[in-house]
């Protein structure tokens, strides 16, 4: 009699055992096959919390390969000593790990008019806008002044003609200046050029010289030989004014550095509370003298609120956030790749999203730390993962 054709999920009976071993183990080594390739899928797949991702195992259209776990740094990352962290020290750009971990750039003087910088990897001469690297030489730095040198005026290599002047980086002087030795200045009204190069406005040696206006040898109070429209005359001594025009009677009376009447110039009057420092009404309307300076109790951080009530937290010179003040009431802002995440404003926002394994691009985003699993630029670090290969 012959075998009925075998139901689908269901093993065909055969008159001989024979046949029917190596069909059940063909079939339960594909199984395990099976298996063994989710498994490997499924921990790939797994995100860096521990979930798993929205696109469970398959990553569309069929494909089973998905993102697993990378612990080497990407280039221009690495870990040094010394930094914590993993992968947050940038090659590239840092001066004390510049190119390799350890490898410092030099360090100079704040006096000096150059710095080293750490640029794709190499450490170069960074000038000041005044100074450059004229003759190539490391070891004296930016030695050339390009704001005065006429070899060097304002580049290197930009020679000015013979006896014109490099003044502030430009070959001769500007409109309204005058070429004086090896300086630029203006005849009309520098007291040690006036009206002429090397004219010093001192006072007449000549009782009878008619800038004598008050009598020969007479010099009113507050007042003082000054270079005004190229001629050396009798003048107001600054922060002082002839506010009642008896020039030659009291001189310059009037205090315009304190005098709430005439506070900078000759009647121009303080409001009322207002007082005049250094010729200027204080306060201006919308802030209050406090500690000696007018501050703004609604925008201050420092005087928020009231007189030197300060917000709390650390400064914004920390350089990851700062205090606030918004309409009198202090709060605390996070700078760009910072955040707060401990909830704790002793210590601002203490989370560096762009390299915290524990707070990776957010707070609360997690990298898988017990692997070593670092943070880079904000996304925990990941690779394709494997094909599992079946025997």
């Amino acid at each position: 009699m012959n075998d009925r054709p075998a139901r689908h999920g269901t093993t065909a009976r055969h008159s001989g055992g024979a046949g029917r071993e190596p069909r059940v183990l063909r079939s339960a080594l594909i199984l395990t096959a099976a298996v063994v390739a989710l498994a490997v899928q499924a921990a790939c797949a797994r995100s860096v919390d521990g979930s798993v991702p929205e696109q469970g195992i398959f990553a569309g259209n069929g494909a089973t390969r998905t993102a697993c776990i990378e612990t080497e740094c990407p280039a221009p990352f690495a870990t040094c000593e010394g930094r914590s962290g993993l992968c947050t020290v940038d090659l590239s750009s840092d001066v004390r790990h510049c190119g390799s971990c350890d490898t410092a750039c030099l360090s100079t003087s704040s006096l000096t008019p150059w710095t080293w910088v750490c640029s794709e990897g190499q450490c170069r001469l960074a000038c000041e806008p005044s100074h450059a690297d004229c003759n190539g030489l490391e070891s004296d730095g930016c030695e050339t002044s390009v704001r005065s040198d006429p070899a060097n005026c304002g580049a290197c290599g930009n020679v000015c003609a013979d006896g014109v002047v490099c003044w502030r980086g430009a070959c001769g002087c500007p409109s309204g200046f005058t070429q004086c030795g090896d300086d630029c200045v203006r005849l009309d009204s520098d007291n040690e050029n006036c009206g002429a190069c090397g004219s010093v406005c001192t006072a007449p040696a000549s009782d009878t010289d008619p800038r004598w206006s008050c009598g020969p040898g007479i010099t009113p109070p507050h007042t003082e030989w000054t270079c005004s429209n190229a001629s050396c005359d009798l003048q107001c001594a600054p922060e002082f004014g002839d506010c009642n025009k008896d020039f030659c009677g009291d001189g310059c009376e009037t205090s315009l550095a304190n005098d709430p009447a005439n506070c900078g110039a000759c009647g121009h009057a303080c409001t009322a509370g207002q007082k005049c420092q250094h010729g200027t009404c204080l306060c201006p309307p919308g802030t209050t003298m406090c500690g000696g300076i007018c501050v703004d109790y609604l925008t201050d951080p420092a005087n928020c609120g009231d007189c030197m009530a300060e917000c709390p937290g650390p400064p914004s010179s920390s350089g990851k956030g700062g205090p606030t003040c918004v309409g009198g009431k202090c709060g605390y802002v996070c700078f760009p790749g910072f955040a707060d995440c401990d909830g704790s404003i002793e210590n601002g926002c203490e989370a560096n999203l762009q390299t915290s394994q524990h707070h990776c691009g957010s707070c609360g985003t997690s990298c898988d730390v017990a692997n070593g699993q670092p943070c880079v630029r904000g996304t925990c670090l990941t690779k394709p993962c494997e094909e599992p290969v079946l025997n």
